[in-house]
């Protein structure tokens, strides 16, 4: 205890797990890259969470901000626990050292990990294929450790197996293996995934949302056979977050350029703003295009719709929503379309179900002249941003709406939304 406090103060940045006095070095400590995480569950029921930094078969060296001295419980599988106590003043910051008092399996109780059991913590991501495949007949075993580990390489998956879960599926039943014990599937999905890739004998890959929208699992399921094969189950709920939150910046920094270079008359407007937008005022006409043949009959009733305005005026309107329904045509096979007045504004929507702007192609679709991602001559934005006072618009993977603004009042400015 004395060496490790004299550390802390001689070197502070030294790791504890290179210490010998920290976990006696041998051929059975093993630090691990990256850290197995765990929870430590008090007699209370209390939970800490924690990271496995390095072992041996007699004890952990943890980083967690459980209370020592303590008795705690980890689980590693659904039939195998351990209990430990922690040893005060060992290590730095929140690194301690808790010795391994009792080892809780199916098969009865031990004072340390046994060799599976070490070996189970130990495993690399190969290691671990050969244990979901080795009951397999020997003459598949190559097989199909060559097409798991080939999935999980593709996948980017290797380095996620410690903060994941590694199944065996047989006769409609799981068997856990490895990975994170506390990680709620839904097994209901997990079993159909199985199923289905056990019947059709080919990887099956699923994201799933757990029932209470909480948590989002990728789910790879690999046959053995008829009757069984592999599940690799994730959490990758915070990569869905952080890809979300990239996202609203990414959005943002491009409505912010667009608005700058169109003078705030281009904005990239969010769901709810866009369902505000074409909701407003009282409808004048609508209708559909299907086909190219459907334009005149568009452009003939926008202009019987609005027969106070001069042939100019009615003329940009018509040609605005020709080229937007040319749009909706190349990109999603066809839209629907509509005009409104709201105050001292005549504000044409029009909206489709196609597959939406991608985000790297929006400043070129909606700034450059004669950009089309058909390899097509156009105007598109350029034309309806010459002729209209302001545009929102929305796009999605679900589709893309558009609302363009025309003033027919002579003073009044029209009502930007940011």
């Amino acid at each position: 205890m004395r060496r490790c406090l004299e550390c802390a103060k001689k070197e502070p940045g030294r790791p504890c797990v290179d210490c010998k006095y920290f976990i006696q070095q041998g051929p059975l400590r093993r630090v691990l890259s990256p850290p197995v995480r765990v929870l430590l569950e008090d007699e209370h029921g209390k939970q800490y969470p924690a990271h496995i930094l390095v072992f041996n078969t007699t004890g952990f060296g943890l980083e967690t901000e459980a209370p020592v001295p303590g008795r705690y419980v980890i689980r590693l599988q659904e039939s195998l626990w351990v209990e430990v106590a922690g040893v005060p003043f060992r290590g730095k910051n929140n690194v301690r050292l808790f010795d391994i008092i009792c080892v809780h399996r199916r098969q009865g109780t031990a004072s340390r990990l046994n060799s599976d059991e070490y070996q189970l913590l130990a495993g690399s991501a190969g290691e671990l294929v050969q244990e979901i495949t080795r009951h397999l007949p020997e003459h598949l075993q190559d097989l199909v450790r060559e097409k798991l580990l080939a999935e999980v390489e593709k996948s980017e998956l290797i380095n996620a197996l410690r903060v994941g879960k590694v199944m065996k599926y047989e006769g409609g039943r799981f068997r856990y293996l490895s990975g994170q014990a506390d990680l709620d599937l839904p097994m209901e999905e997990a079993e159909k995934l199985m199923r289905q890739a056990t019947r059709q004998a080919e990887h099956r890959r699923e994201v799933i949302i757990s029932a209470d929208g909480q948590k989002v699992f990728d789910l790879h399921g690999v046959p053995f056979d008829y009757r069984s094969g592999g599940l690799l189950a994730f959490d990758i709920t915070e990569v869905i977050e952080k890809e979300r939150r990239m996202h609203r910046q990414e959005m943002q920094a491009y409505r912010d350029a667009i608005a700058a270079v169109t003078g705030g008359r281009l904005y990239l407007a969010n769901g709810k703003e866009m369902e505000k937008v074409v909701s407003e005022g009282a409808e004048l006409a609508k209708g559909e295009v299907r086909q190219t043949h459907d334009l005149p009959e568009a452009r003939r009733a926008i202009r019987e719709a609005l027969p106070a305005l001069d042939s100019r005026k009615r003329h940009a309107i018509a040609l605005c929503l020709s080229e937007a329904l040319t749009n909706t045509l190349k990109h999603a096979g066809g839209g629907c379309w509509q005009a409104r007045q709201s105050g001292d504004a005549v504000r044409i929507i029009v909206r489709d179900r196609g597959p939406g702007i991608k985000t790297s192609e929006l400043a070129r679709a909606t700034l450059m002249q004669h950009y089309s991602t058909k390899n097509s001559m156009g105007c598109g934005f350029t034309l309806m941003l010459y002729y209209a006072d302001y545009l929102y618009l929305n796009t999605a993977p679900s589709g893309t709406a558009l609302a363009l603004d025309f003033g027919i009042g002579p003073a009044d400015r029209l009502k930007q939304y940011q």
